[in-house]
């Protein structure tokens, strides 16, 4: 009896450390974008001032979102990279991210 299975390959990179490495890069990016923002909306509200100072943030924040997601998506998908493993993408694609983060924290956020 032969039986034809449908069953997919064990991805070789698949690895259980591009796991932590995808939460690691990804994490700090998240920790970049939104880390000033939420700092100084929590420090407003607790000395009562007025939002207007996380306005200028929160402005670096919308660029950063935006400009990672344009550049990021188009790679997420490119037939090298669509070929591996999900948290291979991810792992792979997270140091590029907290790179342009970094960049436009830096670049941005101080002219704003």
């Amino acid at each position: 009896m032969n039986v034809t299975r449908n069953v997919k390959p064990r991805d070789l990179a698949d690895w259980p450390a591009c796991r932590y490495l995808a939460l690691f890069f990804w994490s700090w990016a998240t920790l970049l974008t939104f880390g000033p923002v939420l700092l100084l909306a929590v420090l407003s509200l607790a000395w009562m001032q007025p939002l207007t100072s996380v306005v200028p943030s929160a402005t670096v924040t919308v660029i950063q979102v935006g400009l990672t997601a344009a550049v990021l998506t188009p790679r997420y998908f490119a037939p090298g990279v669509a070929r591996l493993a999900r948290s291979a993408r991810f792992a792979l694609l997270g140091p590029l991210a907290v790179a342009i983060v970094l960049a436009v924290f830096l670049c941005v956020g101080p002219h704003v």
